[in-house]
């Protein structure tokens, strides 16, 4: 009797640390992994909102995890692919990056620019909850030819930019879908906004900066406010904070032809931070 009784609560342990471990794959490496619930919720979002096609709905899609990280997103932490579409997740599991697999060439152009980015400002307002900015547009006409318009925005705050972010959004010159998606945006700490210089102060710091490395140089047009990370002062980190975007060309000391972007703090006028020619695309998001 007794053993029969022990017989009896070992089956029932063992049931349940079968069921404990079922759990356990469904919700860390099973359809119920958050990483998969996230890129699920995602296509849905895009899907309700006419982003992309409701051909497979949402549920009957297969998705698994690819090991493969190709993105240059430095926030990448995993990928997640399905039989249409590549998703890239944050490590907090956040989709921040998208691309249809299988995007046609685009034999002609049925979306106008002017309605290619309305599109785009819908789906990124319906994607993503902070106030946005849009910076540039690259048509993509070159003897690549490539069958989207490419839309970058960036975070914005009190209608200023943080430089350094960019969302890229890809509208189908054909359909008007979203063919891709990234975004390389920080929840960075940023200082209080503060304008306590003018624009020619600024000016005058930016170029004074310049001139201390190089043999001549011209302020250009075009002075904006932005914000940008602190990177001359190593301990401040990557604090944002609202800076003049000065931009001066000229000679370095081997008379070649330069231009540099420098940032200077709107608060007080210090150098915050720098970029010269081709240097802009290694700056780092993180």
């Amino acid at each position: 009797m007794k053993f029969k009784k022990v017989t009896i609560l070992s089956s029932i342990f063992l049931l349940f640390l079968i069921l404990i471990t079922v759990l356990i794959a469904y919700k860390y490496v099973g359809p119920g992994a958050e990483d998969i619930k996230s890129c699920k919720n995602f296509i849905s979002k895009l899907q309700s909102i006419n982003a992309i096609d409701v051909k497979i709905k949402v549920n009957d899609a297969k998705y698994k995890r690819d090991n493969r990280i190709t993105s240059q997103n430095d926030l990448v932490e995993k990928s997640v692919v399905s039989e249409e579409y590549a998703l890239d997740l944050d490590k907090n599991n956040n989709v921040i990056g998208f691309i249809k697999k299988d995007i046609p060439k685009a034999n002609e152009i049925k979306i106008e620019l002017d309605e290619a980015k309305k599109l785009s400002k819908k789906y990124l307002t319906n994607i993503y909850s902070e106030d946005i900015v849009l910076k540039s547009i690259q048509l993509n006409n070159d003897e690549n030819n490539l069958p989207y318009y490419s839309f970058i925005y960036t975070r914005a705050k009190d209608g200023y930019p943080f430089y350094f972010d960019e969302i890229k959004l890809n509208i189908d010159k054909q359909n008007g879908m979203l063919d891709g998606y990234s975004n390389s945006t920080m929840q960075r700490e940023c200082k209080e906004a503060k304008i306590n210089i003018s624009e020619k102060e600024a000016e005058e710091y930016g170029k004074a900066f310049f001139l201390k490395y190089n043999n001549d140089g011209a302020v250009q047009a075009g002075t904006s406010l932005v914000y940008a990370d602190n990177k001359i002062e190593e301990k401040v980190g990557t604090i944002s904070e609202l800076c003049y975007m000065v931009i001066i060309t000229g000679k370095d000391i081997d008379s070649n032809e330069i231009r540099w972007k420098i940032f200077i703090s709107s608060e007080d006028g210090s150098i915050v931070n720098s970029l010269k020619d081709g240097t802009e695309k290694k700056v780092k998001t993180q």
